[in-house]
């Protein structure tokens, strides 16, 4: 009964979320009394329901029960207790299960938030927006990676995880690197939830900055993590730095890091707050990016995850509906945060501006050099790879503005 049981409380995620989203937007539900209360409760519950879900699998793992494919595809009978564990996340289904998981514990934080709760519109809008990316992921895992899928005839022994797998680095390396990737997402439905309301007070923005705060500090041990893993188990020098997933991470967090200094003009002197909307946005289309990269098949990398590419199209469908939504929505509103004053060159808000173009365009250079092979397979039929000479000669003289800029701007 305990895949069934999962299966039940996936859809009652899915319902939840369904209804966190509606809040912010459903003129019958804004017609509930007390509408905050109501998306409070719908997202605890969402919450407990995917912790249970969670639980449920892992129990499935600890008991070595193949009649789950999931299980049986990433674990056996002789795996330690310890990779059992860290297995649920090994394999595809159960890797998005710890994202949206990951998703629901952030917004649940985000929900109990002092400051956010002084602003209300604010607080309904951001959580309908983090309802509505939940309701996406759990559509996808139900219909497409569902972890408690059955398995006939039942094999008396799994597949086992793969070897390379089998490291301490599993049990604390995705966790991290979700934590920074999910955290995006909150930075982006806050301010997504500032441009819909079309508002620019900077107590807007100091809602805002712990969380751009947190989410790059656990994407930075995220990536530490994985490079201190990759690089002890895999070996081989420098040739994982280029590697296709390793930028598929690196991009959020160069956008990241260029948002810690916006934010920071944006509270203080309420300059710069395009900047930090718009490098928001970018941030969480990235680590959307990296997720679809990673999960689609499309890229040749030891770390990818080999799959039905028809999942990867799902994923590649809601970046660009995502995409499109936050962008429009961007250009109508930019007006109302652009600061007509003029930026001085010489001093602290002009450095972090130049620095800002110039983090942005490594960004695109980074993101160019790692897709350009898929386009150019797909397009031109013909198949190139891209390694490390073209990346450290085009983005070597990059560094020495950015560096300068670091030295001098503060």
């Amino acid at each position: 009964m305990i895949p069934e049981l999962g299966q039940i409380f996936l859809v009652a995620a899915l319902a939840s979320a369904l209804f966190q989203f509606l809040g912010g937007i459903s003129p019958l539900l804004n017609k509930i009394e007390n509408i905050e209360t109501f998306i409070d409760r719908v997202t605890t519950f969402q919450t407990i329901s995917l912790v249970i879900c969670f639980a449920l699998l892992t129990t499935s793992f600890l008991q070595d029960d193949f009649s789950v494919l999931y299980v049986a595809s990433n674990s056996n009978t002789a795996l330690p207790i310890g990779y059992k564990f860290a297995a649920v996340w090994g394999g595809h289904e159960g890797s998005l299960l710890l994202w949206v998981l990951i998703l629901s514990l952030w917004t649940l934080l985000l929900s109990k938030d002092k400051a956010l709760k002084s602003s209300p519109d604010l607080r309904i809008q951001s959580l309908s927006i983090l309802g509505l990316i939940s309701l996406g992921f759990l559509i996808f895992i139900l219909y497409t990676s569902n972890p408690f899928e059955r398995l006939f005839p039942i094999p008396l022994q799994g597949r086992g995880l793969n070897p390379l797998l089998q490291d301490p680095g599993l049990i604390i390396h995705p966790p991290f690197l979700y934590l920074g990737y999910v955290g995006s997402s909150i930075v982006f439905s806050i301010s997504m939830a500032i441009l819909i309301l079309n508002n620019n007070t900077k107590e807007y923005f100091e809602i805002l900055k712990p969380w751009i705060f947190l989410s790059w500090t656990f994407l930075s041990c995220g990536i530490g993590l994985g490079s201190w893993w990759a690089y002890y188990e895999l070996g081989w020098g420098g040739f994982w730095f280029w590697d296709p997933v390793e930028n598929a991470s690196l991009l959020p967090w160069l956008t990241s890091s260029a948002l810690l200094h916006t934010i920071i003009i944006s509270t203080k002197k309420k300059s710069l707050q395009n900047w930090t909307l718009f490098l928001s946005i970018i941030t969480f289309l990235l680590s959307l990016l990296g997720t679809f990269l990673v999960r689609s098949g499309v890229l040749v990398s030891v770390h990818a995850f080999a799959n039905d590419p028809k999942r990867g199209v799902f994923i590649l469908l809601l970046l660009l509906a995502i995409s499109a939504i936050s962008f429009i929505l961007f250009l109508k509103r930019s007006k109302t945060f652009s600061n007509k004053l003029q930026i001085n060159l010489v001093s602290r808000e002009g450095a972090i501006s130049l620095n800002n173009i110039f983090m942005f365009t490594l960004t695109f250079t980074i993101l160019l050099g790692t897709v350009y092979p898929l386009f150019s397979n797909v397009i031109f039929n013909n198949k190139i790879s891209v390694g490390a000479p073209f990346f450290n000669s085009i983005l070597s003289p990059l560094m020495i503005p950015i560096t300068l800029g670091m030295m001098f701007g503060p």
